[in-house]
């Protein structure tokens, strides 16, 4: 754990060459900053000031913008004091081992840690600014906002506040029991509000894990016989030439990976080697590769290499997460699909254009099919998020009205800290509260 009593400093754009650089002090003493580098402007608070930076020695180090953040108003809820200077390497070095002869220079994720700690945001929050800044997508930068706005915590907290209720309640009844007149009614009541929290709860885990997907990728492989067209149709997708091509079947032996951005979702795409049989046991160990990634794919792309005897080709039967390709369809004029055994596919021709652009949709329709649901609603987007309403559910699962009345509280109790956990609040002093401020026993 950090040492909070320490004032921390680090760069929080990245190293090299910049128009701006900015660098960001927190803590008790970042006030120190602008004697250390003789600043000799009064310094207003949240105001932008151009000032001279000096090293030790008092020579001019640059002329930059400092803003001074007092605390509790700032991102960490400490005094900080924000640096704007000039990207220069050299710059940014200097000023680095300035600040690092007073102050201590922040681990990783520390700024944000004392936010949370500071109660500026909750953990659910705090995930939402690290998914934003890891945010490849649109979709992605969407989603992250909105947690970051605090979506999920005001549902969690909304469930969690109804089991502190429930719970109080019992913990009454535990301890005056001759307060409750109507024993077994409350205790229906309890149960209806139970069943109903239940129920919110399995709903919202029955997403199809559609917000952790669209925060990791989806996975697509393409995938078909050798020759097929593949890794063309690889390279294509990525814009650049990863895959080797060539005319001879087996030239690709391992899975390719490639990030691609499609319609603003974030796509895991790979290629694989051709499916056929195979005495070479380098290419049957890709083949087994292929056939183990396509199994596993969230959407296929399934080649099969364009020809005039292509309407007397076998194939599978149509699966819903799989996009049928006719490739090297060179000759084809339109992009209008070509039914083959019941199942639409799509023609392309990579090397004149044809159909790539309704490939593409495609693609992108899929993708919105697994992301889809109301987006209005949140999302679950970590598993660790999973695992504590899972354990949540379980011990909400376990609520039995016919139970001792001591093991029904200890339920809703450990129900109510797993919900907790997932914020990264909690108290088991606001049961107590809440009885004393709600109930007006009298006691």
């Amino acid at each position: 754990m950090t040492n909070t009593n320490d004032t921390i400093f680090a760069l929080s754009t990245v190293f090299g060459k910049s128009g701006v650089a900015v660098i960001r002090i927190s803590g008790n003493d970042a006030l120190k900053t602008l004697n250390h580098f003789n600043v000799k402007k009064d310094v207003i608070p949240r105001f932008a000031t151009l000032v001279d930076l000096y090293d030790s020695s008092s020579q001019l180090i640059d002329n930059g913008i400092i803003i001074y953040f007092p605390a509790p108003n700032s991102f960490t809820g400490e005094d900080v004091i924000e640096l704007q200077v000039h990207g220069s390497k050299a710059v940014i070095k200097i000023i680095l081992e300035e600040l690092s002869k007073v102050f201590a220079i922040a681990k990783p994720g520390e700024f944000s840690l004392r936010a949370f700690l500071n109660g500026k945001f909750d953990l659910t929050q705090i995930e939402g600014i690290a998914d934003l800044i890891d945010a490849e997508t649109k979709m992605q930068a969407r989603q992250a906002v909105k947690q970051m706005s605090g979506e999920l915590e005001r549902l969690y907290n909304g469930w969690r506040q109804k089991l502190i209720l429930i719970q109080s309640k019992i913990e009454a009844y535990i301890d005056f029991p001759e307060d409750i007149t109507t024993e077994k009614h409350e205790l229906e009541k309890i149960n209806n509000e139970v069943q109903l929290l239940i129920q919110s709860i399995k709903e919202h885990l029955n997403d199809n894990r559609r917000g952790e997907r669209l925060r990791e990728g989806l996975h697509v492989v393409i995938t078909g016989e050798p020759n097929s067209g593949k890794s063309t149709l690889f390279n294509f997708l990525a814009k650049r030439d990863i895959a080797i091509v060539s005319e001879y079947a087996g030239t690709t032996r391992d899975v390719l990976e490639a990030h691609v951005d499609i319609g603003g979702y974030p796509i895991i795409l790979y290629d694989t080697a051709g499916i056929r049989e195979s005495s070479d046991p380098i290419e049957s160990e890709g083949i087994n590769r292929a056939k183990k990634k396509s199994s596993e794919a969230d959407i296929r792309i399934e080649l099969l290499p364009y020809s005039t005897e292509v309407t007397t080709a076998s194939t599978e039967i149509s699966q819903s997460d799989t996009i049928y390709v006719l490739s090297k369809a060179d000759d084809i004029t339109n992009d209008c699909n070509i039914k083959i055994n019941g199942i639409d596919f799509l023609p392309i021709s990579i090397l004149k254009r044809t159909g790539m652009d309704k490939l593409i949709s495609a693609i992108k329709a899929k993708a919105e099919e697994k992301f889809g649901g109301d987006r209005d609603i949140p999302v679950i987007t970590r598993q660790r998020h999973r695992n504590c309403m899972l354990k949540a559910l379980k011990h909400l699962q376990r609520f039995d009205i016919d139970n001792p009345i001591e093991l029904i509280s200890e339920e809703l109790r450990l129900a109510a800290l797993e919900l907790g956990a997932v914020t990264g609040i909690i108290n088991v002093e606001e049961i107590l509260d809440n009885i004393f401020s709600s109930f007006c026993v009298g006691k």
